[in-house]
């Protein structure tokens, strides 16, 4: 995995990723260790091919200083600073598609989209 260096400068804001670890005795979804991560999260409206294969659109675009895999099921946490709001919806939004980024020295950073 390369270094981000100067780049991650650009990334003021954080994330908290939590990877879905089971399901508890009522069927809701049980999280791992969570993790902090240099961010830069984009408010936008942008149509995006999901993780099921379909069309849908995302409300926020963030960039994250380093290269981890995240699954439509693990947990994303915004601070209530960034969203302006206390409600659970906004705090931890769906996480709708993710991508990573290589190049020449290999992956570079991952890309998540949100509802």
């Amino acid at each position: 995995m390369s270094d981000v260096g100067n780049w991650v400068n650009f990334m003021r804001d954080t994330i908290t990723h939590e990877p879905m670890t089971g399901r508890d005795a009522f069927g809701d979804f049980t999280y791992g260790a969570a993790t902090t991560y240099r961010a830069r999260i984009v408010g936008e409206q942008k149509l995006i091919r999901g993780f099921a294969g379909n069309e849908v659109v995302a409300r926020q675009t963030v960039y994250i200083g380093a290269a981890i895999v995240v699954q439509p099921e693990d947990q994303i946490t915004l601070s209530t600073g960034f969203v302006n709001s206390t409600d659970d919806s906004a705090i931890h939004p769906p996480i709708l598609g993710a991508d990573r980024f290589p190049d020449e020295m290999g992956t570079h950073h991952a890309r998540l989209y949100l509802g």
